[in-house]
């Protein structure tokens, strides 16, 4: 082989071994971007789903809450529902809770939306909004049974008398 073959040779395996390097590295960008977006369908898929549980979970419990507060509307006893306040209460925290719940879902929802690499069609943002609606009604929901039961328990105090004199409904309230 003369020395111009020689070269023409070694320029060429060369020049081989150059396609054969970044087809080598062609095909791992492929595998690489294959696996992460293996990763990113998967927490997709995960996200929807725990949200949808979330969901369910809130239209669950404003329907029961919907249901307790039907049976107060229709309570005829004198017997108060809540006389120490304490399911007020309870109520009270749990719409602060609730309230927490929709807060961080709008900011996860945004996220969502933030995130380049997600698209409308992936269904981040709408489950988000239906998660939000949802935590919404309960809390809505959570309010209204309060205000029922407080209101019930209102109608049938003993006391049942009107005052003209400021003192004595302090009175009576410190009684």
């Amino acid at each position: 082989m003369n020395s111009i073959n020689y070269a023409l040779w070694v320029a060429n395996m060369k020049q081989n071994n150059s396609t054969f390097s970044n087809i080598e590295k062609f095909i791992h960008e492929i595998e690489d971007e294959s696996s992460r977006s293996l990763q990113l369908l998967r927490a997709i898929e995960y996200t929807i789903t725990g949200v949808n549980r979330l969901t369910a979970q809130l239209n669950a419990d404003a329907k029961y809450a919907d249901v307790f507060i039907e049976k107060i509307k229709l309570l005829d006893g004198d017997t108060a529902i809540d006389p120490e306040d304490s399911v007020a209460t309870s109520l009270q925290k749990t719409q602060s809770s609730i309230l927490n719940v929709y807060n961080e879902l709008i900011a996860r929802r945004q996220s969502g939306r933030d995130d380049v690499r997600l698209s409308e069609g992936d269904g981040i943002e709408h489950v988000y909004t239906e998660a939000i609606s949802a935590a919404a009604d309960l809390h809505n929901n959570l309010n209204e049974l309060r205000w029922h039961i407080l209101e019930h328990d209102a109608d049938i105090s003993s006391s049942g008398k009107a005052y003209t004199d400021v003192n004595e409904l302090l009175k009576n309230l410190a009684s």
